[in-house]
């Protein structure tokens, strides 16, 4: 993770170390897009504790997580999976298109100088390799409620930079990718409280794949595959 984003992989412990948490949403979104036979050598940006790294294993050995946190380097070394310290913020520390592919996990938005690193991903990604990228969608139909009543958007400061749709791709464009395949999230509150109600457990959320024609207003979660042009 970038120096400007430790606190984010802080969890009240040691700078840096958060606690494992394999059950986000968007990592079993993100999984879906992952190429369905080798993935070739791909690093998982902004690895943490190597969650996303696990579930991904299914494409191949050839994965390894990048952290800024030493601790989570090593928490992912422990799980005998090969980890490398970096900063974001600056070049990534491998040589002109040596990578198959990249997954960026929730971390663009903590990234302030964002479209550096694409950049950087566009040298060190080989042209036909390919990108899984999540982030959230600042146009939501929430954020644009939050806007309405007078408030920031939420984690403002914990996030430091917000996309919409237009954005987001126009950024990707612009570094040398090509978006070709999606499987961006939202969330249905209603749905969600009847489900619980069921017995489905007070955890319990109800999240739906969204249609491209919709992710602008309805999904709050950009959930993409690119390909690097």
């Amino acid at each position: 993770m970038s120096t400007l984003a430790t606190p984010v992989k802080a969890a009240g412990g040691a700078q840096g170390l958060r606690q494992r948490v394999a059950d986000r949403a968007w990592y079993a979104y993100a999984a879906r897009l992952l190429p369905l036979a080798e993935a070739g050598r791909w690093v998982d940006l902004g690895c943490g504790q190597g969650e996303f790294l696990e579930l991904a294993q299914g494409v191949g050995a050839k994965g390894f997580g990048l952290d800024f946190s030493p601790h989570n380097a090593l928490a992912v070394r422990r799980d005998a999976r090969p980890a490398v310290v970096a900063d974001l913020n600056r070049p990534l520390p491998f040589r002109d298109h040596s990578l198959d592919g990249a997954s960026l996990i929730e971390v663009i938005e903590h990234i302030v100088h964002a479209e550096d690193l694409l950049q950087e991903l566009s040298r060190v990604i080989r042209p036909g390799g390919w990108l899984v990228l999540t982030t959230p969608n600042v146009a939501h139909l929430t954020y644009r409620w939050r806007a309405l009543t007078g408030h920031p958007p939420k984690q403002e400061g914990y996030h430091y930079r917000f996309f919409t749709k237009k954005t987001l791709r126009q950024g990707l464009e612009r570094a040398g990718f090509r978006l070709v395949g999606r499987a961006s999230f939202g969330k249905q509150s209603l749905a969600t409280k009847l489900g619980r109600l069921a017995g489905r457990g007070r955890n319990y959320k109800f999240r739906y794949q969204v249609p491209a024609a919709l992710e602008g207003l309805f999904a709050q979660h950009f959930v993409w595959r690119l390909e690097r042009i």
